[in-house]
């Protein structure tokens, strides 16, 4: 299953925005979720899209 890049892109903007206004410890704890599940996942092609996202979306940028 895939979704539409612009789609993704209306999701994930509105969610950025907001994880900039938690603190560093929350930003690096939610990375961290997000890292865990990541390894979860079979598919190596969203694998590695999320083990990217923290660092894309804003949450290991130092404040």
């Amino acid at each position: 299953m895939t979704i539409d890049p612009d789609i993704a892109t209306d999701i994930i903007e509105p969610a950025a925005a907001l994880f900039k206004e938690l603190s560093e410890d929350d930003r690096r704890a939610l990375a961290a979720i997000i890292v865990e599940i990541s390894e979860l996942e079979s598919d190596p092609v969203r694998k590695r899209s999320m083990l990217q996202l923290p660092e894309e979306i804003g949450l290991l940028e130092e404040e």
